[in-house]
Formats: structure tokens, sequence, C-alpha cells
């Protein structure tokens, strides 16, 4: 009964845990997504490097919880057409995602490797969740000021 309740709290912690990075990762990109959409002038050349005020704000929030290797992905429509600028440079670029709402827009997406933001508590109990190449992906669309 014991190891059992033991797995039970350990699996609680975890998944608590990574819910609430989930939350800390989501406002990362609402972040990076209203300073995005505040910078004039964003490159319209697809592959760019993402403005560097957009990748210090997004990395202070990232910062506050801890994670340091992330892929930004910056995509927009501000020169009339759809470009993703990209952090770190060479980083793959992902195809265009959904449909947005009609006019200007920009488009944070934050990649994290999923062990950076899961703890692995039930790991010793041969449950590695969080491992290999599996990573979270989350991301903002903002209205396009500028």
């Amino acid at each position: 009964m014991l190891p059992l309740m033991l797995v039970a709290l350990l699996a609680t912690v975890q998944f608590g845990k990574y819910f609430a990075n989930l939350q800390e990762l989501a406002f990362a990109t609402r972040v990076g997504a209203e300073e995005a959409a505040k910078t004039s002038g964003l490159s319209t050349m697809e592959g760019d490097p993402v403005p560097a005020n957009v990748v210090q704000a997004v990395d202070q929030q990232l910062a506050a919880f801890g994670v340091t290797r992330r892929i930004i992905v910056l995509e927009h429509n501000a020169g009339g057409i759809p470009v993703s600028l990209v952090d770190p440079a060479g980083a793959p670029i992902p195809t265009k995602l959904s449909p947005v709402p009609p006019g200007q827009y920009v488009r944070i997406l934050i990649t994290v490797p999923k062990a950076d933001i899961m703890p692995e508590l039930l790991k010793v109990f041969g449950l590695h969740l969080a491992g290999g190449c599996k990573t979270t992906t989350l991301s903002t669309v903002w209205a396009y000021e500028k």
C-alpha cells in the first residue's frame, strides 16, 4: 500500500510542476508576442533572426523558472506574406500553423525540451516521461501594432 501511495504522490508532484511550468511557458509566449507586436521594421526574410528585444523579453521570462534551452520562432505577415524568424540561427523553422485572424499579426512559438520543464520523479520506478527527443511547444498570436 505504501509504495502505491508513494507513486501516486510523486506523480501528483511531477505533473503539478509540469502544468505550472506550462503556465509559465504560455506567459513567456504572450510576453514575446506583445513585444513583437510593438516592434517596428520586422524582417521580411525567411529565417532571419528574431529581433533582440523579443529574444530578451522571452529569455527573461523563461529564466524566471529556470529554462535556458529554447527555440523561438516569430511568424508574422507585416510585409504582406507570412515569414518566420528564428532564434538561435539555424534552428528548424516549423511549417505554417493554423490560420490566424484577418489583418496583420505576429505569432510567437517557443519550443523547450520537456526535460527542462518536467521533473523526473517517477524515473525511479522506470517511468521516464520527459527524456529523449521530447519537446513542448506553445504559441500565442497577437495583432501587429506598427
